[in-house]
């Protein structure tokens, strides 16, 4: 296959058209993935990714975003950002520098107006009214609250040619504790790509995921012979029964992967979980789902959008 993209939920699939529409014209994955990312952080409807995500704790719309490249094993992130325009943008930028690559804070702040990226207040009506909303609860315990149901970080995977490469953004957990950071930036845990077995990467609450670092573990089933489909099963379902003899519950984690020769599979332990794929020139919603142990994967239906209320 010449290009294949995977990527997370239902909100996912205007961006990846219009990476498709790029790819048609000859651009790199790097850039169709920057594409499909971008359409989600600009969008306000769209609440835990970018513009109008959902804020913390304080109040703040704080962002992380990763890239990595599959050829190269480079991979570039930024953490706990405040108001740069695309997190994405700035992640590729770092991606390829042999040190400080990954950057949080004022420091990545800082590295984005001097590289000149545009930067925006995040904080929109709709989030700032939610973040009330939240704040008008008890909420005694931080460690009560969950990954946020409907959609979460958005999670680009992609293929041209022999070329993969894995990009990542979110807002975080709603609400969470000020310097709190989740799966996402994190290479091995909330991504991981090369070129010469396949990607993954990981949407859930974050803490969970990164203690199984679950996307390396992806790649590694692929590398040990593993079909696609088997390996992202078998690396949740492992990781479940690893937590249970902890007696920890599992909170939501969803797993979207695909190999080197573009085959793509997801796996999940929510009810339904919505997926993107680019395959054969042709744009399909999936559905992964998960009940009484069992994983499957189905088309969306008209039937399935007119009762599905997330993004």
């Amino acid at each position: 296959m010449e290009y294949t993209m995977i990527a997370t939920w239902k909100m996912s699939y205007d961006g990846i058209g219009l990476a498709k529409e790029a790819l048609e014209k000859g651009c790199s994955v790097k850039e169709a993935i920057r594409i499909a990312i971008q359409n989600v952080e600009e969008r306000e409807e769209f609440i835990s990714v970018g513009h109008g995500g959902l804020p913390n704790i304080d109040g703040h719309v704080q962002l992380d975003a990763a890239y990595m490249d599959g050829d190269t094993l480079d991979f570039g992130g930024i953490i706990e950002v405040e108001d740069i325009k695309s997190p994405i943008a700035v992640a590729q930028d770092l991606c390829g520098l042999k040190c400080n690559c990954l950057l949080s804070g004022k420091g990545a702040e800082s590295y984005a107006k001097k590289k000149g990226f545009p930067f925006e207040n995040h904080l929109c009506e709709s989030s700032k009214k939610r973040w009330e909303e939240k704040k008008k609860e008890d909420i005694e315990d931080i460690e009560e609250l969950q990954a946020y149901e409907g959609h979460d970080t958005v999670c680009v995977l992609g293929k041209v040619k022999k070329h993969l490469g894995v990009g990542v953004s979110t807002s975080g957990l709603f609400m969470k504790q000020e310097g709190r950071v989740g799966d996402s930036p994190i290479i091995g845990s909330g991504f991981y790509a090369d070129s010469l077995i396949g990607c993954a990467a990981a949407t859930g609450l974050g803490e969970d995921i990164m203690r199984g670092c679950l996307s390396l573990r992806v790649v590694d089933k692929m590398a040990e012979g593993k079909h696609v489909q088997e390996a992202v099963n078998e690396v949740l379902d492992a990781h479940i029964k690893r937590m249970a003899l902890m007696k920890k519950d599992c909170d939501a984690i969803s797993l979207i992967a695909m190999d080197k020769d573009g085959n793509c599979a997801a796996s999940t332990n929510i009810c339904e979980f919505p997926f993107v794929v680019l395959q054969d020139n042709d744009i399909k919603l999936f559905v992964a789902t998960y009940k009484e142990g069992m994983h499957n994967v189905f088309e969306a239906d008209e039937t399935w959008l007119k009762q599905y209320k997330g993004d």
